[in-house]
């Protein structure tokens, strides 16, 4: 048909009801532009864009504003679709002519669809399907029951509406039980998005909630494809069609195991580690993608299908999965994925959809929320899970995302909705994962564990006869000259033990599922299959402590995780492991050839592990001959100097450095600043300051290589004369980070403090304009007030007194729930 003109629509409606839309066909060509009087929107191309661009800019919008209250992102990417869609913007007249006109859906239409294929492919490559083989008795009970309670539950409900309230002429008679199964399900996509969203993958509760979602999105997604199958069948009538259907993606799926699986393997061993793999790799893969997907529409199953098993069968983690994730999941998730919910939005219809409809499908939705969070919570308060996880965990079970939306539009495709059933399910899934998703953030918090503790966990409370438990984070192989030079000078001793532990973080890239490996040795052999990759670190420290022996333990681990959530491991293993002093690396690296910095995730984690961790802190500034001296080849002398003025963070450094003091090849000076009117009150007040000082004095000043110095200073600029006077003269300065906001030595200090989290100490030593060549100690004492007091003074590097917390010690026999 041809329209009278080129922008003319003839419309006509078909005895069956069917509509007909009738536009002027021209090949495809770009516009000339307005200065040449064309109109862009009259062709495809512009408007595609104007699509994107709309659907990506309300999408970030939303997110921007629904963030800060919990949502996770679907709501946000749903509600922009929404919006978009022909119920409320693409309602008026000129967006619908302009913006929206129905010959530019056909294309977005299979733009969307296609970067949904890619998402649903990037999901698999992330998942390890090792963990529904490893998954213990609890997660199989909880995934189980969280799809078969709603379910059944949902079931009954639904015959008793289409029983009491429904007539067989009614739509939704017929479709009642399809929306019973759509809501019913589960998913390990929508599990893992929805706890990447929330910062809670790391906790104990997400890593249930992973196993458990991945036992019960497994079960659903055998059922949906086998109700496919069988529709599949009864639309072509024909029942050895549908055994051709199943034969077929049986020996798809065996294929991608057998051949497309080994190959992908290869080209891991052929990649050298810590190498990127090569691009012709990442090609094949995408090849491989985009025939498994033209294999299914092939043979009759939906084209998503396809990459969901090819990206199962992708090695998770680098260098493969990470390269493919790094790739494709910026441009995914933020271009495409947004058209996808803008063509589900442009499918959603308000003024098709009658109440009696509309109030049975969020009747079962309520149902359906119910009995997951009923099918959840029964095994788990079985189990003895704390009340609060287990609540938390029902609701999470409960969210609804991406996957059941994929199944709303298949079922429209196969004929088991239709446009007024699908848009009550919609709007289901929006209100129930909006609701949800707050409630879980505002009840759960993993931080709660472990912030703190009843028992301090400092060096000045511990006895100095008893072992001394450290524990160091290591980002790369840079940092392990340093820390094991910090070790030695830490005087381990049969006399005086040290417990170390090294705790390797790697950012988690390419796989959903955050790892905590174990390297500890059993027998002979690692207990980890991960070895490799910490291999270099557990080398290291294993000589050292071969070296050491009786005197040092050493233990070593590998976080795998997101940077958003590392600090919740890392503050857990220090709570759990006892341990009094956590060191991390400073975000700055010095090198001889110049300064190379960290990425910005490293800073924000230190930054939250002053906030959080139930122990004292130690931030080390790597430089000098802390960094160059390799203590497993070769005998250091070291020069430590302590920065004392006064307040627990000093108390605490110079407690560390009372321990140092007893290793023979260190030599510890004590440099005081005094502002002149407090000389004479310390002399005659006794004081925790004192105290400690008094003991520095009688234990280490009579052996001749430690020394003492008081210096007086009446402002900042004295104070800064006295720091720079240290330059040259020390390996290792030990400050404290915080010091009490009324001494008039900081007074403008913190206008100037370029790094908050060194405190005004330790931003002096290291700032830009600092000559200081020595590596550097900030310590922060455990506070026992609680967290509070980190979040409303981290940035001024200054105290004051604050209310006491009571939280609940961690019992001693507690165990590490392994992340799966």
């Amino acid at each position: 048909m041809a329209a009278t003109s080129e922008n003319a629509n003839i419309t006509g409606v078909t005895p069956n009801g069917t509509t007909w839309v009738c536009e002027h066909l021209i090949k495809f060509e770009r516009s000339k532009g307005i200065f040449l009087q064309d109109n862009p929107f009259s062709y495809t191309l512009p408007v595609l864009f104007l699509q994107t661009s709309l659907a990506s800019l309300f999408t970030a919008i939303l997110q921007f504003v629904l963030a800060p209250l919990g949502q996770s992102s679907f709501v946000p990417q749903m509600l922009a679709g929404l919006i978009l869609g022909p119920s409320f913007l693409g309602e008026s007249e000129f967006i619908r002519k302009w913006l929206f006109p129905p010959r530019t859906f056909y294309i977005s239409e299979t733009i969307s669809f296609y970067g949904c294929m890619l998402f649903l492919f990037l999901i698999g490559v992330k998942i390890d399907l090792g963990i529904v083989i490893r998954s213990g008795k609890r997660a199989w009970a909880i995934g189980i029951f969280s799809f078969l309670s709603p379910l059944i539950l949902c079931t009954f409900i639904a015959v008793l509406i289409q029983k009491l309230f429904l007539t067989p002429d009614q739509v939704i008679y017929e479709t009642i039980f399809p929306i019973v199964l759509m809501l019913s399900t589960g998913s390990f996509h929508v599990t893992a998005i929805h706890l990447a969203d929330l910062k809670l993958l790391n906790s104990e509760m997400g890593r249930i909630a992973i196993s458990a979602s991945m036992v019960s999105g497994s079960t659903s997604l055998l059922l949906i494809t086998t109700i496919v199958t069988q529709k599949q069948g009864t639309l072509m009538k024909d029942s050895s069609n549908v055994n051709w259907m199943t034969i077929c993606l049986l020996a798809m799926i065996a294929f991608t195991i057998c051949v497309l699986r080994p190959i992908m393997l290869w080209m891991v061993r052929q990649t050298p580690e810590g190498q990127p793999i090569k691009e012709s790799y990442v090609l094949s893969v995408i090849l491989m993608l985009l025939g498994c997907s033209l294999f299914m529409e092939v043979i009759g199953e939906h084209f998503t299908l396809g990459p969901v098993i090819l990206g199962l069968a992708v090695p998770d983690g680098p260098p493969l999965g990470s390269a493919l994730t790094e790739r494709l999941e910026t441009m995914v998730s933020k271009i495409f994925l947004p058209l996808y919910f803008l063509f589900c939005g442009a499918s959603f219809k308000l003024f098709l959809i009658d109440s009696r409809c509309f109030v049975t499908v969020q009747i079962i939705a309520v149902f359906a929320f119910l009995g997951k969070v009923g099918g959840t919570m029964l095994p788990s308060i079985y189990l003895k899970m704390p009340l609060t996880d287990v609540l938390s965990l029902g609701l999470l079970m409960s969210c609804q995302g991406i996957t059941q939306l994929l199944y709303l539009q298949t079922s429209i495709a196969l004929e088991f909705l239709d446009q007024e059933t699908y848009g009550s399910g919609l709007i289901a899934l929006v209100w129930v994962t909006g609701l949800i998703t707050p409630i879980v953030k505002f009840l759960y918090d993993p931080s709660k564990r472990y912030l703190s503790l009843n028992k301090r966990r400092t060096i000045e409370q511990s006895a100095s006869d008893i072992e001394l438990r450290l524990m160091a984070c290591v980002h790369d192989q840079e940092n392990i000259p340093s820390m094991i030079n910090l070790l030695e000078m830490s005087n381990p001793s049969l006399r005086s033990p040290i417990c170390f532990y090294v705790l390797h973080l790697i950012q988690l890239a390419g796989r959903s599922t955050p790892l905590f490996i174990d390297h500890q040795p059993i027998y002979g052999k690692t207990k980890s299959s991960h070895s490799s990759y910490s291999r270099r670190i557990i080398n290291a420290f294993r000589s050292y402590e071969q070296q050491k022996e009786n005197s040092v333990v050493v233990k070593i681990f590998t976080s795998i995780s997101p940077y958003e959530t590392m600090h919740d491991e890392i503050c857990m293993q220090v709570a759990e492991k006892r341990v009094c002093l956590l060191i991390v690396p400073f975000h700055r690296q010095w090198r001889p050839n110049g300064i190379t910095e960290s990425a910005h995730p490293v800073r924000a984690l230190n930054r939250q592990l002053l906030r959080t961790a139930p122990c004292s802190v130690g931030i080390l500034i790597e430089r000098g001959a802390l960094n160059r001296n390799n203590p497993l080849t070769s005998v250091s002398f070291y020069s430590v100097g302590v920065v004392f003025i006064e307040g627990e963070d000093d108390r605490e450094a110079l407690a560390y450095a009372m321990r140092m003091a007893n290793q023979p090849n260190v030599s510890v000076t004590m440099v005081r600043i005094m502002e002149p009117r407090k000389k004479n009150k310390n002399m005659t007040n006794r004081d925790p300051n004192g105290d400690l000082i008094h003991r520095f004095k009688v234990d280490c000043i009579q052996i001749k290589r430690h020394d003492y110095k008081e210096e007086i200073a009446r402002d900042s600029v004295e104070m800064i004369n006295v720091i720079k006077s240290l330059e040259g003269c020390f390996d290792l300065i030990l400050v404290g980070r915080r010091h009490e906001c009324e001494s008039g030595l900081f007074n403008g200090l913190s206008e100037w403090n370029e790094y908050p989290e060194l405190g005004p100490m330790g931003d002096m030593l290291v700032a830009s304009d600092s000559t200081f060549d020595g590596s550097v100690l900030v310590v922060q004492q455990q506070k026992r007030s609680g967290t509070g007091y980190h979040d409303l003074h981290l940035d001024s590097g200054f105290v004051t007194r604050q209310e006491s917390l009571t939280i609940v010690e961690v019992p001693h026999d507690r165990k590490v729930w392994p992340m799966v």
